[in-house]
């Protein structure tokens, strides 16, 4: 592991930003940009960890002031990376991104951090909007998850028995975050680390703190463009880790059999072909969803199916590059 120089101890910097970087190719030229045209990016530590870029990634973020700190590809992982990159942070407001996540406008780090100021907030994230291109069905899905809302939410844990008496949903609603985009204080992280943990490490944490007493907030005055045209491989996969963390910290089993699998699958996707054929107006585009569309549908079904049904038998299984 290399590291870069301990900072300046007389620099009094409005935050610390922290972002693991792998590769990030051109998008990750476009994040700096939107980075640089913050209007407290001059009193930003910029901090990036990353895993063994063969790209450009390390020159672009040096370019652009970060301290730099590398790590074995290999021995990234979600939680205890970001867990290495706070340690090195000087300020207590920390915003957590990633390479491919654009500040939508230059003053998203500022509403992060002032939310941050309020009192007893632990944690924020940002809003996620989709990316100008993105298809008709990303950029609904993401409209209508729970980063994607407009109203401001605020979750602070008054009484352990009421969270107690909730539902696996609406204990997975009550603690959700995201640190696509998020900022967090590091006297709390200090207190709660993320640990090291292979996928969920932002909703792991925010069930910890919220229990600790602390707030959570969802502001989507601060927010970032982000969003993506994955394989339908990677499909699979994403579905399979996300389930297996919700049933693993809620409980939360939301397809438990093939059956059910084959229910969602058919009703989703009647859905979704219904949606596309209603907005997409581009003929080849539209074709090619259409296509594409079934097929996305089932791995996702099957792979929230196999995530339950592995978590129950406690079968082990290495899942990577999600």
């Amino acid at each position: 592991m290399t590291t870069a120089p301990s900072a300046d101890a007389a620099h009094s910097y409005y935050c610390s930003l922290v972002i693991p970087t792998k590769d990030g190719g051109p998008l990750f030229k476009r994040v700096i940009a939107g980075l640089q045209a913050q209007a407290r990016w001059k009193d930003v530590e910029f901090i990036i960890v990353d895993s063994q870029s063969s790209d450009d990634t390390v020159e672009t973020a040096r370019a652009a002031g970060a301290k730099i700190f590398t790590i074995p590809a290999a021995q990234f992982n979600h939680g205890a990376t970001r867990d290495y990159a706070i340690s090195q942070a000087s300020s207590n407001f920390v915003v957590l991104m990633v390479q491919d996540a654009v500040p939508s406008d230059a003053d998203t780090i500022e509403k992060l951090v002032e939310t941050l100021r309020e009192d007893n907030v632990a944690g924020v994230y940002a809003r996620q909007i989709p990316q100008p291109d993105a298809d008709v069905i990303t950029a609904r899905n993401l409209n209508i998850h729970l980063t994607g809302r407009m109203e401001r939410d605020v979750h602070i844990l008054k009484d352990k028995a009421a969270y107690d008496a909730m539902s696996p949903m609406e204990k997975y609603i009550f603690s959700n975050f995201d640190n696509v985009c998020s900022a967090l204080r590091k006297d709390v992280w200090a207190q709660e680390r993320f640990g090291r943990i292979n996928f969920g490490e932002d909703i792991d944490w925010s069930e910890r703190v919220l229990k600790r007493g602390h707030k959570i907030v969802y502001e989507p005055a601060a927010a970032v463009i982000h969003s993506h045209d994955r394989p339908m491989s990677y499909e699979y996969k994403r579905a399979y880790v996300c389930h297996r963390k919700l049933v693993r910290q809620f409980g939360l089993r939301v397809i438990p059999t093939g059956a059910a699998a084959l229910h969602g699958w058919y009703h989703l996707t009647k859905s979704d072909m219904k949606y596309i054929a209603r907005t997409e107006q581009n003929v080849d585009r539209k074709i090619g969803l259409l296509l594409r569309t079934p097929f996305l549908n089932l791995l996702r079904m099957f792979g929230q199916f196999h995530a339950v049904r592995d978590e129950d038998l406690g079968a082990v299984k290495s899942v990577r590059g999600v």
